[in-house]
């Protein structure tokens, strides 16, 4: 019989994450931890000041004064003597964060990382002669070497150069294992090429088709689904496949990676692939922008962070919405369709006006306004027309953003849905007194606006947090007194703070201290998260700041490397205005019965795409139109049922706490409220009210327990049911978790393949795009067969370019069931987790 004295644990607790640190001093050993305890005391004593940079400079000096623990060493002896100086000084007390901040440059291409592991298989040596810097001895020329016309034509006109056979060739690697950032996907490409030109990529293609290869792109890495290269036979020692890495292979593939740190990133690394300009409506074929509006085309290489500093600093320009993480690129943001949050944005790809994009031939191509349905189809479609290397994107005037970053308990954030009892809410977590009707009244009127009249607002929950830390701004035309945001000081303290988070991780000392216990862990490393996030108090004053500084008021985030499944659901309407074609938000394109044209599908309720105000371009697609941003105001706002969206959220705390004594939930749940989208692969399309994005994460350590937890709350997200008691569809962000999950009991690829939008699946989207697609290819000389042998994956090729048939089954973890085994059985030893524990948190 399974041992049950868990069971009913995560209920009764009342362990704080505040009383978890406080009790975590008797286990400290200062000889092991100096210093430790005495921070605990101070951080908790009110009348003892330490601010943050005090904070992460004592934290991290305990782990460097260790006679015990080697963390702090491993963890920064990657890295060159000068960012380790840099880093020491500032540990030591030598110098503050601000000095830090002036004295630190980012790697240029000479200064390699120590440590050279994460590139895998092949390594540097496979380098083949380029016209960058030589870091280290490189070999001649191999023969699978890319030509390129681009660097022989400088050769020619610079004949007296060091090494003029450098210029000839694209820089190569062979037999260079990949990895993506989330650790679930790998695979071996028989060459990865680092192009700078859209040239370059031409060159590369044309070498591909002349070899019968593959090719697939990659930036940071940041996707976990299957939208990487193909897999390979285990016999073989590549897969036959180029890979084109947009970035240079350190920035792409080492951790700690300080691309968001101060200092000047477009020296020497500027080049065709990450330019940023502004061009005319004559480029674009569209019409002409007013307000302050401007089209900027940047190349797919483009970082996060270096688009930030040029609308700041040059273009005085900025998107609306964007994702958190500067380290993302361009390129990669738009394949796979990500976004940003507030009830009036849609996606990034939504502002999409040019795609320019390689196709299977080695041509240079172009979409633009001229075909809109083209253009939306294209707009996020995993590079499987072509690589793309520039796009075009409407841009907003610079404006301000008025944060106001708050901490609010959490059944006060974000309000139990009206039909769960108090006691259903976890222990820790339920008011001392029960709320009155009028205060549960005014917490619910609280939440609506902020998600409904804010231009942008999200919420973080932090594993056992007894607080949510809320996100939330209004715009302003006003530029004046605006400040840098973060400053350059808070950025170091924020990725130095990522860097304590990994040491927390992985130091042996504290985890002895933590008795090996997973709760407590867990709640170690919320307490080092939440102290790092602010706070400006009720009547505080608000954080006046560029929006792109706002969109991306955390950097170092991709320090911190995690597990992470989201989906969309659509915002739901009061049962007073709910009609039976329209409870589920998601509305039927014409497409999905094989008619209709794609370019601009109606729905049923007269929206189009699911935009309250969209443009519907004319049959023949000649039609030069813009997209306009969908709002949602007045009655059509009043008329918003949050109650699923607050059961989604809860449901996903509950499970969070029926699972505590194995904790697979390590890293925060995380919402945001957005509008719908008019991109034919986008999961927000037909969402007429707006959508409900939810997602859960955890830290990568923890892996092997991820999965079976996910997937009970993927369970509880597709179970909610609207007004009619029919079931909500919810379906994934492509870029996160999706394959190798369940959706009511079926492959949730299947189902996202085979199912309508209204049954949680793309199956009238994937045939309109497809569709748009064969047009494409006829306008610009291709096929679908030439896309698909050179673009295209299994899994891709599977789901969106085969017609009828299965998705195909491939291994999305990296890893094979005897090294799955033995992580396994390592992770149980050092938790000392067992079995019956997750049978016992669901039973």
């Amino acid at each position: 019989m399974a041992d049950t004295s868990d069971l009913h644990h995560w209920h009764n607790s009342t362990t704080s994450v505040t009383d978890c640190i406080l009790g975590l001093k008797k286990n400290i050993d200062d000889d092991e931890l100096p210093g430790l305890g005495h921070l605990i005391d101070d951080w908790f004593d009110p009348h003892v000041p330490v601010d943050e940079e005090q904070f992460v400079q004592r934290f991290l000096r305990v782990f460097k004064q260790s006679d015990k623990d080697f963390t702090y060493e491993k963890i920064i002896g990657d890295y060159d003597d000068e960012v380790q100086g840099i880093f020491n000084d500032f540990v030591d007390g030598k110098i503050n964060a601000q000095e830090a901040a002036q004295k630190y440059r980012p790697y240029e291409t000479v200064k390699l990382p120590k440590r050279r592991g994460d590139l895998r298989k092949g390594g540097l040596e496979s380098l083949v002669p380029t016209d960058l810097s030589e870091p280290i001895s490189l070999l001649a020329a191999l023969p699978s070497s890319i030509p390129s016309r681009v660097r022989s034509f400088f050769a020619k006109l610079i004949p007296g150069s060091k090494r003029p056979k450098r210029a000839l060739y694209v820089p190569s690697f062979i037999d260079l294992e990949f990895q993506n950032w989330g650790r679930t996907v790998s695979n071996t490409p028989a060459i990865t090429c680092v192009p700078n030109t859209a040239r370059d990529v031409c060159d590369i293609v044309k070498y591909a088709k002349k070899h019968r290869m593959g090719v697939r792109v990659s930036g940071f890495r940041h996707s976990w689904s299957p939208v990487f290269g193909r897999s390979h036979n285990k016999k073989d020692e590549n897969n036959g496949d180029i890979l084109i890495s947009s970035l240079g292979l350190v920035d792409a593939s080492i951790l700690p990676n300080f691309t968001s740190l101060p200092g000047d990133i477009l020296e020497p690394g500027a080049k065709d692939l990450n330019s940023i300009i502004v061009v005319d409506n004559k480029y674009v074929n569209g019409p002409k922008l007013a307000g302050g509006k401007k089209y900027v085309r940047v190349g797919t290489s483009t970082t996060n962070e270096q688009l930030r500093r040029w609308c700041i600093d040059t273009g005085k320009v900025t998107l609306p919405m964007n994702i958190v993480e500067v380290e993302i690129t361009m390129g990669g943001a738009n394949a796979t369709i990500c976004h940003g949050a507030g009830i009036n944005n849609p996606t990034m790809s939504d502002l999409v006006r040019i795609i320019e994009y390689v196709n299977a031939n080695g041509k240079l191509c172009k979409i633009d306004m001229s075909t809109p349905g083209i253009l939306r189809a294209a707009a996020g479609c995993f590079g499987l027309i072509g690589v793309v290397t520039h796009l075009v994107l409407e841009f907003d005037p610079m404006t301000c953003a008025l944060m106001e970053p708050r901490k609010f308990p959490v059944i006060e954030a974000i309000p139990p849905p009206p039909d769960m009892p108090d006691s259903a809410i976890p222990g820790p977590l339920r008011p001392k007194h029960p709320f009155t009707p009028e205060r549960k009244a005014q917490i619910q009127q609280d939440f609506e606006t902020r998600a409904l009249t804010t231009d942008y607002a999200e919420w973080f929950w932090f594993p056992y947090s007894s607080e949510v830390w809320v996100n939330s701004w209004h715009k302003t035309s006003d530029l004046s007194g605006a400040v840098n945001y973060p400053s350059d000081a808070k950025t170091i303290l924020q990725v130095f703070g990522t860097i304590a988070a990994n040491i927390a991780q992985q130091a042996t000392a504290l985890l002895k201290a933590t008795e090996f216990i997973p709760e407590v862990q867990t709640k170690v490393l919320t307490w080092l998260a939440m102290k790092n996030l602010g706070d400006i108090g009720e009547h505080g004053k608000k954080i006046k700041t560029w929006v792109p500084d706002a969109l991306h008021f955390q950097r170092g985030v991709q320090n911190v490397r995690v597990r992470d499944l989201e989906v969309e659901f659509a915002l739901q309407p009061k049962v007073s205005t709910t009609s039976s074609n329209t409870s589920s938000g998601i509305g039927t394109t014409s497409i999905a019965n094989g008619n209709g044209n794609g370019n601009g599908s109606v729905l049923p309720n007269g929206h189009a795409n699911g935009h309250l105000n969209g443009t519907i371009p004319s049959v023949t697609g000649k039609e030069i139109t813009t997209t306009t941003t969908p709002s949602v105001k007045g009655k059509e706002a009043e008329s918003i049922d949050f109650a699923t969206v607050q059961r989604a959220w809860w449901d996903a705390i509950i499970t969070c706490y029926q699972c505590i004594s194995t904790c697979p939930q390590r890293m925060p749940l995380e919402m945001r409220i957005m509008s719908s989208s008019q991109v034919t692969l986008a999961p927000q399309r037909g969402h007429s009210l707006g959508t409900c994005s939810i997602e859960i994460l955890t830290l990568h350590e923890v892996a092997d327990i991820w999965h079976p937890y996910a997937q009970t709350v993927l369970d509880k997200w597709s179970s909610l049911k609207d007004a009619q008691g029919q079931l909500i569809p919810v379906r994934p962000h492509w870029a996160k978790e999706w394959y190798g999950y369940k959706m009511h009991g079926r492959r949730w690829e299947e189902v996202l393949k085979g199912e309508t939008s209204q049954r949680g699946g793309f199956k009238g989207e994937i045939e309109e795009w497809r569709r748009l697609m064969r047009q494409l290819g006829g306008r610009d000389g291709w096929t679908v067969d030439d896309a698909r042998f050179r673009f295209g994956n299994e899994v891709l090729n599977s789901m969106f370019w085969q017609e009828g048939g299965d998705v195909v089954a491939v291994d999305v973890d990296g890893v094979g069931k005897k090294k799955e085994k033995e992580k396994e059985k390592e992770m149980k030893k050092k938790s000392g987790l067992v079995k019956r524990m997750w049978k016992s948190c669901f039973e």
